[in-house]
């Protein structure tokens, strides 16, 4: 039996609504969390930043070129805010899914939850780009089609496939997150079983594996071409920031901080502290060479600042920008803007139609005019993201994600 969440709503990229704390169970007692706080809204508050960050990344790279194209680190910076973005959602899908779990669950309505909360908004958002497509010429491919629909585009080491513009390019995490999703259960079983006294250790373990993984990505050498992007060997940066095994280091990291935090052993660390701290690993990360990795220097700082934050909100941290309810609404519609942003961004005002990575983004612009771009994108991005999320995601939540007799309360 999987542990089951006290709503449906859960999830990092995929998730939205507030956070309920954990019910006790054989393998993980909480009498410690008994008298705090149910709730961690200062996570939802958190994932809206995290998408957001992506946003600003697509909207970036594809804007300051425009502008000042010989702004290296500014671009640089750009897209490392989307690579941070994306693997604190991973961190934090580990983090809260281990959160509300619940013993009597099943693993068929885990998976049942999950699928109605990540593919009514892809499929969606998938004839939407088909469509953009066809009205722009885009030619599509059977394949690429087949595969980015069912979620395993990620699995394969193509760039054509995994940067093609109608393709809303995006959507490669939620493969990440499907492989997350149906090893979750038996990921969970497995850690449980590790001893308290361990589990820092474990974390240390983890983090040791996302270092290795430049190392294994190296041994690839100038195999299959480069990165139109960065100029690095293509199957080695696929390998580090694509493959969903090697993206699932992650996720364990964040399911390994959640048990720290459940068991009462984590540090004392201040939110603003923590809020800070993986500022310092990203403009570091913005003037160092690729070869490392796009989450070697962020993975530790992001898994603290989820820690601290959901700390913050057990020891009942009162009022808050984080916990507040505009910050908690955009953090429910986060991960529909995360789907619909792209599409925005290409088909829209800022006009990206270059059907492939790594190709000259637009002719040259003016300061007020690429501003005018990304105010216009960010708020038309939002307002689709509402309605993708009023009228698909919290619907197709409250019919489909639970059998007739639990929705009855039976």
């Amino acid at each position: 039996m999987l542990p089951r969440a006290r709503t449906p709503r859960e999830g990092a990229i995929a998730g939205g609504g507030e956070i309920s704390r954990p019910a006790g169970t054989r393998e993980t007692p909480v009498p410690a969390l008994a008298h705090r706080k149910q709730k961690l809204p200062s996570l939802t508050g958190l994932r809206f930043i995290a998408a957001f960050m992506v946003v600003l990344s697509h909207i970036g790279t594809n804007l300051l070129p425009r502008v000042a194209p010989d702004q290296i680190f500014g671009i640089r910076l750009f897209h490392e805010f989307g690579a941070v973005g994306v693997s604190f959602f991973f961190i934090l899908s580990g983090f809260v899914l281990t959160w509300v779990a619940r013993e009597e669950d099943t693993r068929p309505q885990f998976w049942r939850r999950r699928f109605f909360k990540i593919y009514p908004n892809h499929l969606v958002t998938f004839v939407a780009a088909c469509l953009l497509a066809v009205t722009a010429n885009h030619a599509l491919s059977g394949r690429d089609t087949i595969a980015t629909l069912t979620l395993v585009h990620a699995w394969i080491p193509d760039q054509p496939l995994l940067f093609n513009l109608w393709s809303n390019t995006p959507t490669w995490s939620l493969a990440c997150e499907l492989l997350f999703y149906l090893s979750f259960p038996w990921l969970l079983t497995l850690l449980r079983k590790i001893k308290p006294a361990r589990l820092w250790l474990w974390f240390a373990g983890t983090y040791a594996a996302i270092w290795a993984v430049p190392l294994a990505a190296s041994l690839f050498l100038n195999s299959g071409g480069v990165h139109r992007g960065t100029g690095e060997p293509w199957h080695g940066v696929w390998f580090m920031t694509f493959f969903p095994p090697v993206r699932m280091l992650e996720f364990v990291l964040g399911i390994v901080t959640a048990l720290i935090v459940v068991h009462g052993r984590w540090i004392r660390f201040p939110l603003p502290v923590a809020l800070v701290l993986p500022v310092i690993p990203l403009v570091v990360k913005a003037d160092v060479t690729d070869s490392i990795g796009f989450v070697t220097l962020t993975a530790v700082p992001l898994a603290f600042l989820v820690a601290a934050a959901a700390q913050a909100d057990i020891a009942g941290g009162g009022k808050g920008l984080l916990r507040g309810r505009v910050m908690v609404f955009l953090g429910e519609i986060s991960f529909a803007l995360y789907l619909v942003h792209w599409l925005v961004v290409a088909y829209g005002w800022i006009g990206r139609t270059s059907p492939t990575w790594g190709a000259a983004p637009g002719t040259a612009s003016s300061w007020p005019m690429v501003l005018t771009l990304a105010v216009v994108t960010i708020a038309v991005s939002l307002v689709l993201a509402w309605l993708l999320y009023v009228l698909v995601e919290r619907p197709v939540m409250r019919r489909w994600s639970r059998p007739a007799r639990a929705r009855q309360g039976v």
